[in-house]
C-alpha cells in the first residue's frame, strides 16, 4: 500500500470514527429528561376519515386541509389553557399544566376545552366549504395521570411520555365522532364539575377486561 493510500485509509478511519462520536452526541442530546414526573391532564384531538378524504386532492389541497384544521384548534387548545405539543399525521397532541395542583377550576377547564373544540367545527367546516375542501369531522380523548417530562434539542417545546398519552391515543376512536371520551384517571378527578354528564363505555376493547373504565363525556341537559 502506497503512502497516500495509508494515508487515505486513516483519514478515513478516523473521520468514521469522529462521525459516531458525533452521532451519538446527538442522540444523547435528542432527548434531555427531567428527572421527576408531573400530573398532567393529556389530550389528543384525531381528524375523522382522512385518509378517504385527502386521497384524491392535490398535494397544496392537502396542506391547507391540514393546516385549517390543525391550527384552528391548536388556537383554541392555546386560548384554553393548554400547551400544544406537536401534531400526529392528522392529530394533535396538548397537555395541561394547571391540572397538576389538582384544583377542581384546572379540571373544569379542561372540560370546557373539549367543547370548545367541538364548538368551532362549523366555522372551521365553513373555512374549508369556502375553499372547496370537504368537511371535517374530529374526535376528542382526555387522561390525567403521571408524564414523564422531556426537554427536546430540537424544539423549544417540551414533549411528554407515559401511560396517559398512550391511553388517550388508544381510547381516541372510542369516541363518537365530534365527542368526547376521557379514561378514569380524569373522571375521578372531574366527575363533579357542574355542567357535564357522565356515561361509562359498556365493553371497550383492551380496556375492558382489564378493569379499566371509559367515559363519554356530553353537555348536561
Amino acid at each position: 500500500m502506497s503512502s497516500d493510500d495509508q494515508y487515505r485509509t486513516h483519514t478515513a478511519v478516523q473521520s468514521g470514527a469522529e462521525h459516531d462520536v458525533k452521532e451519538k452526541q446527538q442522540i444523547d442530546l435528542l432527548l434531555q429528561f427531567f428527572s421527576s414526573t408531573r400530573n398532567y391532564c393529556v389530550g389528543i384531538v384525531d381528524m375523522v376519515g382522512s385518509t378517504a378524504a385527502t386521497m384524491k386532492m392535490a398535494p397544496d389541497k392537502v396542506s391547507r386541509f391540514y393546516s385549517i384544521f390543525l391550527n384552528g384548534l391548536a388556537d383554541v387548545v392555546s386560548r384554553n389553557g393548554a400547551v400544544v405539543v406537536k401534531n400526529i399525521g392528522d392529530s394533535l397532541l396538548y397537555y395541561f399544566p394547571a391540572t397538576e395542583s389538582g384544583d377542581a377550576l384546572a379540571f373544569e377547564q379542561v372540560l370546557r376545552c373539549c367543547f370548545a373544540m367541538i364548538e368551532k367545527g362549523p366555522q372551521l367546516n365553513a373555512l374549508l366549504g369556502k375553499e372547496g375542501l370537504p368537511e371535517i369531522k374530529y374526535r376528542i380523548s382526555c387522561e390525567y395521570g403521571a408524564v414523564v417530562v422531556a426537554r427536546m434539542s430540537t424544539s423549544s417545546v417540551n414533549d411528554i411520555f407515559g401511560s396517559p398519552v398512550n391511553m388517550a391515543s388508544k381510547m381516541n376512536p372510542l369516541a363518537p365522532p365530534c365527542g368526547v371520551v376521557i379514561g378514569q384517571g380524569l373522571y375521578e378527578m372531574a366527575k363533579n364539575v357542574p355542567g357535564y354528564a357522565f356515561s361509562e363505555v359498556k365493553g371497550a376493547p383492551m380496556f375492558s377486561e382489564t378493569g379499566y373504565s371509559l367515559y363519554i363525556v356530553d353537555l348536561a341537559q
